[in-house]
């Protein structure tokens, strides 16, 4: 009896679908809201079937979560190192106020308040996901200066970065757009480096 095989699947098929899907649930978050989007809006944008999603997110929370996330990294999962301990503070402050307001070219992190705050879930995971970024990004600055000899209090890294997502949430919230790049680097030289560096 002949045996009929069935032609291999290729390799890049499931990231690039992923990514469709993640692409899908940026754009529609832009367009029309949190609340408003679908799990069946998504799949019909991504032209993926919704077992496909669900094998890999449990619901919309989490979907649409991951793909703020990965939309703000850039597909970047560590912090470019410019040399200097200012530097380094300065791009993750930089990069911080660009989730805010839109500036990285998708959905403000402002505008999901109102979603993030009624929907427990997804505030769950964006807190988690904010947490474990400013662990990270904290780690890795201090890590690095270290390395090149700067006097820093390591432990101070996560916390450091901590505090940087929270002035410039509020700031923005209150002022109508994150703080101008001079601002941010005032904030870096005056707030941020007097809290990480040692004595």
């Amino acid at each position: 009896m002949e045996v009929v095989m069935e032609p291999a699947k290729s390799s890049s098929r499931g990231p690039a679908r992923e990514q469709a899907i993640l692409n899908a649930a940026v754009a529609l978050v832009a367009e029309i809201g949190y609340e408003r989007v679908t799990v069946d809006a998504i799949a019909a944008r991504a032209r993926a079937s919704k077992a496909t999603m669900y094998r890999k997110w449990p619901g919309k929370a989490e979907l649409v979560a991951d793909a703020l996330r990965r939309h703000a990294e850039g597909g970047v999962t560590e912090l470019p190192d410019t040399g200097s301990l200012r530097g380094d503070l300065v791009a993750v402050v930089s990069a911080i106020a660009a989730t805010f307001d839109g500036s990285d070219g998708g959905p403000s992190l402002l505008a999901l308040v109102e979603a993030i705050r009624a929907d427990p879930d997804l505030r769950d995971i964006v807190r988690g996901q904010i947490d474990e970024r400013s662990r990270q990004d904290g780690e890795t600055i201090c890590r690095r200066a270290v390395t090149r000899g700067e006097a820093v209090d390591g432990t101070r890294g996560p916390a450091v970065v901590g505090l940087t997502v929270a002035h410039l949430f509020l700031r923005t919230m209150l002022g109508g757009a994150p703080p101008a790049p001079d601002e941010q680097e005032a904030f870096v030289d005056q707030i941020l480096l007097p809290l990480i560096s040692k004595g």
